[in-house]
């Protein structure tokens, strides 16, 4: 094994140094300069790096000179010692002296620090051993500089480093780069004991011998103890030490000035027998001041003169803030006083009203009691209508916030439902729709909050909680609403619509405004449709607008469109086989010039009933000079001008009629038939004017566009014809 084990060994052995004993062992100067411990070895404790202390103190690195000298320089217990011949130091217990060892790590200091170059056996350590060197380079070294610009060898030589040597300031790191070992292609890691290592990398994984183990033990404890000071090295001088920062105060700063001016002020003294100049530290103050101490004192004097005015400024504007923000908090706390007031005078007056509306529940609730054997043959006004006109006249203000909705409903409801038993809706439509006219105001409804901000009621549904029904839209759905139901559903007949409708009109302003809807929705339109898709016009005695009519100022014309259009469907259907002679057609539709839009008429018209007037004009009305035509064809066609639109109208008396006329009163102007001779203007002019008393009978006014250009152009001709002038054709 080596030194650094058979330490070890020795140091576990030595209980005299693990356990700190004091050894009082005293020798002359002259035993100390032979390497011998000398002194009253002293105390110390074993700490965190003993071992490594004491290994160091055996391998002979000691400051024995050190301590001698600051033990000489040293007073006190020592001192007596040193001073009779010998020498005391309280020093941790040492191991004796061991030469053996001082050679050996003399001979290992001397070869690590300054190789000899003709020593073979350096030269061999040095290359073989793998703790002190890397190996020599081999024979292809830096090789690959060749094919480079070679930056990073010329880096390296210009910070001293050779070719062949290694890294590191003495050329103790390593020689050759690190080695690598290329795996051949598709060979994974350990395939068939491949071996991955270098040859660098076994030979630094080879195991340790003794004799290695012990040189590096013996240059680590080397390295270990070159920080400490050497017996031969000078000491050197220590450092200036730095001055401390001394902060003075304001104080400190006016009392040095204030000296300073005391011992520059020049003071004479001419108390005494003789003149003589004096400082005015020297000046003895006695129990009286004098005139020159007082002197002396006045700018203190005002000082603290100037500080006792500011003190009584800051105490000033102190308390004139204090007394600003007492007055604001005290104006706060009257108007809160105020306030309080007011609040409690309204609470006061509520709580009135409240204990009122407390006693006129109580009556109610007593009426309501005695009323249960009369119900039959009382009303509701006689039973409640006092209390309900005081709860309207004296609390509606704060009926919501009362709940005087349901105190009124709580009485109300039992009444409704025992006299709707016996009501009949279809005859008598209005039961009682006065007693809740009368009292609406105290009958709460989620639509009353709509119907006073209509500008924000989108918004406010959209904010708040879907609607909880109030105590009267529950009572009049529960009671009023399941007796109507039945009532239209079993009874009502749809072409008697009267009665029902009397009921819509009556209870449209009281009702909530889903009740009215659900029975339009849910009772008369359904019931309406099914009428309507039953009607035959060819077998059914009653038109249908005397039973659909009537119910547009109810329900209106946009609820009904669906039911128009299939009317005018049906209407179409039966209008094929029409002729114009018969009028029921003229009759049917013109009931629903006024209902239908004017686009839905047109198209109606255009598609059923302008055919069969053209084709009539064209198949059955004739034009003839010498014998007059029947007009019956015409008049059935001239009786549509109310329901046709101007323009179409316009349009099938030019074309039909005027066109065909005018053509004729050409070709009579132009017949050769006449022999040559002149033509008869006086016949031509009594035919115009009858042409002219026809169209008027007919319903045709004289200052209609299209019989004003025609009868325009007619004159032109005869005028033409008079004068002998070629006639213009009209268009065909």
């Amino acid at each position: 094994m080596g030194r650094r084990k058979q330490y070890l060994d020795e140091d576990m052995d030595s209980s005299e140094d693990e356990d700190g004993r004091i050894n009082f062992d005293t020798m002359d100067h002259a035993q100390q300069d032979d390497g011998l411990m000398d002194g009253f070895i002293g105390f110390q404790r074993a700490g965190k790096q003993k071992r490594q202390k004491r290994f160091a103190e055996d391998m002979g690195d000691t400051d024995d000179d050190d301590d001698d000298n600051d033990t000489r320089s040293r007073g006190g217990i020592g001192s007596m010692a040193a001073a009779a011949g010998g020498t005391s130091s309280f020093l941790p217990a040492q191991k004796a002296f061991d030469p053996a060892k001082d050679r050996i790590l003399n001979e290992t200091t001397t070869t690590a620090s300054t190789p000899d170059r003709r020593s073979p056996a350096r030269t061999t350590t040095t290359t073989t051993n793998r703790g002190s060197a890397s190996p020599s380079p081999g024979p292809g070294f830096a090789a690959f500089t060749k094919h480079t610009t070679g930056f990073g060898q010329k880096m390296l030589e210009k910070m001293g480093w050779k070719a062949g040597k290694g890294l590191g300031a003495g050329g103790e790191g390593m020689v050759n780069p690190v080695e690598t070992k290329q795996r051949p292609k598709g060979m994974g890691m350990g395939f068939r004991g491949f071996e991955e290592r270098t040859a660098q990398a076994k030979m630094d994984a080879a195991p340790l011998t003794d004799e290695d183990e012990d040189e590096g033990t013996t240059k680590t404890a080397a390295l270990r103890q070159a920080w400490k000071k050497q017996p031969n090295t000078p000491r050197q001088p220590a450092l200036p030490k730095k001055k401390k920062m001394v902060y003075q105060t304001a104080t400190d700063i006016l009392q040095a000035q204030q000296q300073q001016q005391q011992q520059q002020q020049k003071v004479i003294d001419m108390t005494g027998p003789s003149v003589r100049e004096i400082n005015l530290a020297d000046i003895k103050r006695t129990d009286s001041p004098t005139l020159m101490e007082t002197t002396s004192r006045l700018p203190e004097l005002r000082h603290n003169l100037r500080l006792i005015v500011d003190l009584a400024r800051g105490d000033l504007e102190n308390l004139t803030r204090e007394k600003q923000t007492t007055l604001g908090r005290w104006t706060e706390l009257q108007a809160s006083v105020v306030e309080i007031e007011q609040r409690q005078q309204t609470d006061n007056a509520r709580l009135q009203k409240v204990a009122n509306v407390r006693a006129i529940a109580t009556e109610l609730q007593h009426i309501a009691r005695q009323a249960n054997t009369t119900l039959a043959t009382s009303t509701l006004s006689a039973l409640f209508g006092d209390c309900f006109d005081r709860l309207q006249e004296d609390y509606l203000d704060q009926a919501r916030e009362l709940g005087l909705d349901a105190l009124v409903v709580s009485v109300w409801a039992p009444v409704m439902k025992y006299r709707s038993i016996h009501w009949d809706v279809l005859a008598d439509p209005t039961w009682g729709v006065e007693d809740v006219k009368r009292w609406r105001p105290l009958l709460r409804s989620n639509d009353d909050d709509a119907a006073t901000s209509k500008k924000h009621a989108r918004r406010i549904q959209q904010q708040q909680q879907p609607p909880v029904a109030t105590p009267f839209e529950t009572m009049m759905n529960t009671i009023w609403l399941s007796k109507v139901r039945s009532a239209i559903n079993n009874s009502w007949q749809v072409r008697e619509p009267d009665a029902v409708i009397q009921l819509m009109d009556a209870w449209k302003e009281v009702l909530p405004r889903f009740i009215y809807e659900n029975l339009i929705y849910q009772l008369i339109l359904p019931k309406l449709t099914r009428a309507v898709d039953t009607w035959d016009p060819r077998t059914d005695e009653q038109l249908v607008h005397t039973w659909i009519h009537p119910w547009l100022p109810v329900l209106s014309a946009w609820r009904l469109a669906d039911l128009f259009t299939t009317i005018r469907h049906k209407l179409a259907v039966v209008l094929r086989q029409w002729h114009p002679s018969d009028e029921s057609a003229l009759q049917v539709i013109g009931r629903w010039t006024d209902v239908w839009t004017r686009p839905q008429l047109d198209a109606f018209l255009q598609k059923t009933i302008l055919p069969k007037l053209t084709q009539v004009l064209r198949q059955e009305f004739t034009i003839n000079p010498r014998a007059q035509p029947p007009v019956d064809p015409l008049a059935w066609c001239l009786a549509w001008q109310g329901i046709l639109s101007d323009r179409v109208f316009g349009l099938l008396l030019e074309n039909e009629v005027l066109r065909p006329w005018l053509l004729v009163l050409y070709r009579w102007l132009t017949s050769p038939s006449n022999g040559g001779g002149d033509v008869n203007f006086d016949e031509i002019k009594e035919w115009y004017l009858w042409w002219k008393q026809v169209f008027a009978s007919l319903g045709v006014a004289n200052d209609h566009p299209v019989l004003i250009k025609c009868t325009r152009k007619a004159l032109e001709m005869m005028s033409a014809a008079s004068a002998g002038e070629p006639i213009e054709a009209p268009p065909s």
